[in-house]
């Protein structure tokens, strides 16, 4: 039996910087509030700091700089860089470098720098402390963050900046208040740890418990818990499926506190061009992978090729009828975009738009109609019997 190989060497400069902050959060911070205690300023001021943190990871360094989904004004881009750095998970650029790999080479236990197919440990924290060869710098993938001036900027200055937002903040935040010590514990130790390990759970959690209804081939998992503390990055899934897309909780119940800043702020004009995955990419996506899973279970059902034969039918009449419906879609937007402009007015205007208008709405009446048989004959599957050792 062949030995397991030595693992790399520990980069103590990173366990210090991480693994510091734990044993204060473990120690001082219970030991302070039992003897001296925190007031409603103090946490109020962490939870604060913490959303400001986890907002400039997940709509700055994730979603604006790592995967391009939408742009953003300087001013914006600005702020988002002061909280990456009081987020201590290192430069924006370097950060968005190993996510791009993440995504490149997902569970590749060689490519991947965090990949879920070493386990929960190597993924939330152990990646970061050893010198692994996949964790080494290189920033050949990400050329085009590299010139740009706020990220250069922030690289350059990037230890003056954590020691300013997680050392000078907390301790000016305490300062103000009469007492500097609860201030740093709080706001600065406590809010530190907390938002560090909620975006690791990105990586572990997010990649083990949850449906893969978009892509069943990788970890990413869909787990609306997570989202609850990554601030609406738990819809993993999703978000490794289509990654360009702003949004990573896409029903308007889904709990994506990041998307509703990025729409909020392109109100006020300071995000623009917001990209997004349409209704029919997403549930083409998801009608496919419950074929291939109803596929499977139609092995072990007796009368096999009867119920692949219905199924296929079920399937193909409602991809026809998806495909019509986004067709006569696109249709009726052009329609209406004809009327404002003068360049598609010639196109379209022999158009009858009301006849159009009721031909949506009737496909889109069929279409709810196949919805919901696809759903019935799908829910069948739960219920049929496998095949006896006789018939087999």
């Amino acid at each position: 039996m062949t030995p397991p190989s030595p693992k790399p060497p520990i980069r103590w400069l990173n366990l210090a910087v991480l693994g510091l902050p734990i044993l204060v959060v473990l120690t001082l911070v219970p030991w302070y509030g039992i003897n001296y205690g925190y007031d409603l300023y103090e946490w109020g001021w962490c939870l604060s700091l913490l959303i400001f943190c986890e907002m400039s990871i997940t709509a700055g360094y994730h979603r604006l700089w790592s995967h391009k989904a939408y742009k953003a004004h300087p001013v914006l881009k600005f702020i988002f860089v002061l909280g990456g750095a009081c987020a201590l998970q290192n430069d924006c650029i370097t950060w968005a470098s190993d996510h791009r790999r993440h995504h490149l080479y997902v569970d590749d236990n060689d490519k991947d720098p965090y990949s879920a197919g070493k386990g929960f440990w190597y993924s939330h924290f152990e990646w970061m402390i050893r010198d692994f060869d996949s964790t080494k710098e290189d920033t050949s993938n990400v050329k085009d963050l590299l010139s740009d001036p706020i990220l250069s900027w922030q690289r350059q200055h990037y230890l003056v900046l954590l020691l300013l937002m997680n050392v000078a903040v907390p301790v000016l935040i305490g300062f103000l208040h009469g007492d500097i010590w609860g201030s740093l514990l709080l706001a600065g130790f406590l809010r530190l740890v907390l938002s560090q390990h909620f975006t690791y759970l990105i990586n572990s959690a997010a990649h083990i418990w949850g449906s893969r209804d978009y892509d069943p081939q990788q970890t990413a998992r869909d787990n609306w818990f997570i989202s609850l503390f990554t601030f609406g990055e738990g819809y993993h899934n999703y978000h490794h499926t289509f990654a360009w897309d702003y949004r990573n909780g896409i029903k308007w119940y889904h709990w994506d506190p990041t998307k509703w800043l990025i729409k909020f702020c392109s109100w006020i004009g300071l995000t623009y061009n917001l990209r997004q995955c349409s209704v029919y990419r997403q549930e083409l996506k998801r009608l496919q992978v419950q074929y291939n899973h109803a596929l499977v279970s139609c092995e072990k059902v007796i009368d096999s090729p009867s119920w692949r034969e219905k199924l296929e039918l079920e399937y193909n009449q409602l991809v026809e009828t998806l495909n019509h419906w986004a067709e006569l879609k696109q249709q009726w937007y052009q329609a209406k975009s004809a009327q404002l402009s003068t360049d598609l007015h010639e196109k379209f205007n022999d158009l009858d738009t009301e006849s159009l208008r009721q031909r949506y709405r009737l496909l889109k009446i069929e279409l709810e109609g196949k919805r919901r048989s696809w759903q019935a004959l799908l829910n069948t599957f739960t219920s049929l019997p496998s095949p006896s050792p006789q018939s087999a």
